[in-house]
């Protein structure tokens, strides 16, 4: 009898435990986590936009579980859906754009980032500017005013000339494209800069000025005391060979009115010269000590801007070249040149072909700013850019 209790005992613990896989083989030891969120991310062109642009945003999701669903927070009350949406903004300022991306587990994400946006025309210390990406000559500026007085009708970096010792190299004539300064607008490479701290504060509109295989920046800086400049940085690129860099920047300066400006020049008898004619007009050394250290002047009923140039060299164990001013009749067909970016065999073109003997006192004037800077070429490339700047002081009656 005890033995068959014990069988009988045997038998149900045996059931109870098949029983037990049976039913517990069925649930898992743990609950399995969910998938994560998809990745997101958003990008947009053009980098460096003004009111009015209309910018493309782009979307990326990854991971999750597909599909998505897309959704815009443009940072200025107005919102958008899908992965591609265009968006444009009425007022200059910093705007945080956010994405949220929820995938159909309901899993989502939100990625923000910042987008700038600039004022145009600028109105910033008394300056009114307007600006443009030109389609061969660079960046420009045109009819800007300082309190209400027209003051520049156009000025831009025409193009660069690098001539090379004994043709090493080109010469080449430096131009940019449209497309170039288009990429440079996508990516962001123009800028507004305010310094408000310096004892003149000024505001500067800075840009690259792409062209292969040279590195140039330009710059158009506006003060608050009505000074301003053009300028151009240069890095190291080019041949590995000595060259000389040539900017030819043409600026047309008004002063109230187009037909009635002159220029002068400082001379070595310590005066102002008045300049007739149409001429190279190359810096002759001397400066006017009363006045910034002045070489050049343009004026128009007693209101003057005095010119002083302000070349920076890294190699300055080549020579130093005289910078020329050419002063030309302003007219509008003499802007810009149609040629090869490749000079060689023959020279490049020179604005010189536009002085054709003309009165140029008392008219409607322009000139071209053409620093000389020689450069060993890409030896040392953590040298400092070589720079060339003109800078124009306001004197006389000055509003």
């Amino acid at each position: 009898m005890q033995l068959e209790k014990s069988r009988r005992l045997r038998r149900s613990l045996l059931a109870v435990t098949v029983l037990y896989v049976v039913v517990f083989a069925q649930v898992p030891f743990f609950t399995a986590r969910s998938a994560p969120p998809p990745t997101v991310n958003f990008d947009w062109t053009p980098k460096s936009a003004v009111i009015g642009n209309l910018l493309n945003f782009n979307a990326t999701a990854t991971g999750g579980t597909p599909p998505y669903t897309y959704s815009w927070n443009f940072g200025d009350g107005q919102t958008g859906t899908g992965v591609t949406v265009l968006h444009p903004y009425n007022r200059p300022g910093f705007y945080s754009v956010a994405l949220n991306v929820s995938d159909s587990s309901g899993a989502f994400n939100v990625l923000t980032q910042s987008v700038t946006i600039y004022d145009w025309p600028v109105r910033t210390y008394n300056w009114l500017i307007h600006w443009n990406a030109t389609a061969d000559d660079g960046f420009n500026i045109w009819d800007v005013s300082y309190k209400g007085v027209p003051l520049i009708r156009d000025a831009r970096l025409a193009y660069v000339v690098n001539d090379y010792l004994e043709n090493f190299c080109g010469p080449f004539q430096d131009e940019t494209a449209s497309s170039g300064l288009q990429g440079t607008l996508a990516s962001g490479n123009l800028r507004y800069e305010n310094f408000t701290t310096a004892s003149d504060p000024y505001f500067q509109i800075r840009t690259e000025y792409p062209v292969g295989g040279y590195n140039y920046q330009e710059v158009f800086r506006f003060y608050l005391s009505g000074r301003w400049e053009p300028e151009i940085l240069i890095g190291r690129g080019g041949c590995i060979a000595d060259h000389i860099y040539k900017p030819m920047w043409r600026i047309d300066i008004v002063l109230g009115e187009d037909s009635n400006n002159f220029m002068s020049q400082y001379t070595p008898y310590r005066t102002w010269e008045n300049l007739i004619w149409e001429g190279n007009y190359v810096d002759n050394g001397f400066r006017d000590p009363t006045h910034n250290a002045a070489q050049w002047r343009m004026g128009h009923q007693g209101m003057y801007y005095y010119m002083i140039p302000k070349i920076f060299r890294v190699d300055t164990d080549l020579p130093n070249l005289p910078t020329s001013i050419y002063l030309v009749r302003a007219h509008p067909n003499e802007i810009q040149f149609q040629h090869s970016l490749e000079c060689y065999p023959n020279p490049c073109e020179d604005p010189s072909e536009f002085i054709n003997g003309e009165l140029a006192f008392r008219r409607d004037i322009a000139i071209w700013f053409i620093p000389r800077i020689w450069d060993h070429g890409p030896i040392d490339t953590t040298s400092p850019q070589k720079v060339a700047t003109l800078s124009f002081y306001p004197g006389g009656s000055w509003p």
